[in-house]
């Protein structure tokens, strides 16, 4: 496709051309102008990020969907990516599931930390992390949940990629985001990199990431509709 062949052609470049290095220089800066905008709205949410995410759907919809398609009897370790408020760790963890969540906001992880204290869940921990460097060399988990998160994501699919590496054998990972849609103030009002996906974009990288992906759950609400995303990784 464009992109493939685009990336080859950078390749074919010397690695000290000039214009190349100059483009490389306004990427990263462009990179980190997002960054701090998102950063910066996470500040100044945390507090509220449950209310926020209310006013796209009913969570309880969404956490009833995860539920039967991670059952927590059959979890003993999971990792949820960009925990934010840490609601998913008190969702499985309030089951019995031992649970990490990591974020890169340490505003995010203060509310998660105080939620999963005042839920008693000491088997649930948080701790600071990027979802493209996850800090587990190994397959460690039985599931990995990526909720309303991806659409943050400047390269999605190597967040994908990454949860898959961490992913056991016969584990499950679910991937909850929003349907394609065109309510364009979400990139300005909420820092939304991408107008949520197709179904079969995010199911072609759980694919690529070595994935057997499941039938999409689709979840009407409003003028946003909540996906999920199942996939797992193969047994043998």
């Amino acid at each position: 496709n464009a992109a493939r062949l685009a990336r080859r052609l950078v390749e074919m470049l010397p690695a000290d051309d000039a214009t190349l290095k100059r483009d490389l220089e306004g990427l990263a800066a462009v990179r980190r102008a997002r960054a701090d905008i998102a950063a910066a709205y996470f500040r100044e949410n945390a507090a509220r990020w449950n209310e926020i995410r209310s006013l796209y759907i009913d969570e309880s919809e969404v956490e009833q969907a995860l539920i039967g398609l991670l059952p927590p009897d059959r979890i003993e370790e999971m990792l949820d990516i960009g925990t934010g408020s840490g609601r998913i760790l008190e969702l499985f963890g309030s089951r019995g599931v031992h649970g990490v969540g990591i974020d890169l906001s340490r505003e995010m992880l203060s509310v998660a930390r105080d939620n999963l204290a005042r839920a008693g869940l000491r088997h649930c921990y948080v701790r600071h992390g990027d979802m493209y460097r996850l800090p587990w060399l190994t397959a460690t988990f039985d599931a990995v949940t990526i909720h309303q998160v991806l659409h943050f994501a400047d390269d999605p699919a190597s967040a994908i990629a990454e949860a898959a590496r961490v992913l056991r054998p016969g584990g499950r990972m679910v991937v909850a985001d929003f349907a394609r849609h065109n309510l364009d103030e979400l990139h300005s009002t909420h820092a939304h990199r991408r107008l949520g996906f197709a179904d079969g974009e995010v199911t072609a990288w759980t694919q690529a990431a070595g994935l057997a992906p499941e039938p999409v759950v689709h979840l009407p609400g409003g003028k946003l509709t909540v996906n999920l995303w199942p996939a797992s990784r193969p047994a043998a």
